[in-house]
């Protein structure tokens, strides 16, 4: 059971945006932040997915965090923008970026399709639990190193210019879509949302080459 939950959630997971928005976050983030706070992001998802996957819609309804993950994304999006802060490597610095990379990933991976499959294997194997855990967090793990490494491959040899606007393309790309899932748009509004972001982002953007002039 560990292994066929570990194919099944590693191969959902391949592609999806919390791997891309992993990917992202080795552009802001020390590479062991981006590791631990997915890591702890992993055993929280997946301890809520086994345990009780079900009560989570119950208790919070699923728009109102679709709304949390939208202005989250769309915040990481814009701090992207500017020049990132050194980590000087102590706990108390270390934790913060830790903590954010995991509440990114949780609220990326809650109603995820990779989610709703561990509730349904936990649900079809209530006697397996531990094995339904064990082996959706080690494909969510496994997924999310691979978006992670290839981040960090990737983006270390793109201008650092591109990797900005690439990494913050990502989260505004999936915060507006949770947006318009829990606001259906007409395409005039589309149109009005994509032109006042786009002018924000530039604003933000020409903010922090002028700071590093």
């Amino acid at each position: 059971m560990i292994l066929h939950t570990f194919i099944l959630v590693l191969l959902a997971e391949m592609a999806d945006k919390t791997q891309l928005m992993m990917m992202a976050l080795t552009n802001r983030y020390k590479t062991r932040s981006v590791v631990w706070g997915m890591i702890f992001g992993v055993t929280i998802i997946s301890a809520f997915s086994v345990l009780a996957g079900n009560l989570i819609g119950n208790l919070i309804p699923m728009d109102w965090i679709k709304l949390c993950a939208a202005v989250l994304f769309l915040i990481f999006g814009m701090v992207n923008l500017f020049p990132a802060k050194e980590e000087n490597g102590t706990s108390l610095h270390l934790s913060m970026p830790i903590v954010s990379v995991a509440l990114t990933f949780l609220l990326a991976e809650l109603g995820d399709k990779t989610q709703l499959a561990t509730v349904a294997m936990a649900a079809d194997h209530s006697d397996e639990l531990l094995s339904v855990f064990l082996g959706a967090s080690g494909g969510l793990i496994g997924a999310n190193l691979i978006g992670i490494l290839a981040g960090k491959l990737i983006l270390s040899r793109l201008n650092e210019n591109i990797v900005k606007i690439f990494s913050s393309f990502i989260f505004f790309l999936f915060g507006s879509l949770r947006i318009f899932e829990v606001f259906p748009a007409t395409p005039l509004i589309l149109w009005l949302y994509s032109a006042v972001l786009i002018v924000i982002a530039y604003f933000c953007y020409e903010k922090s080459r002028s700071a590093l002039s």
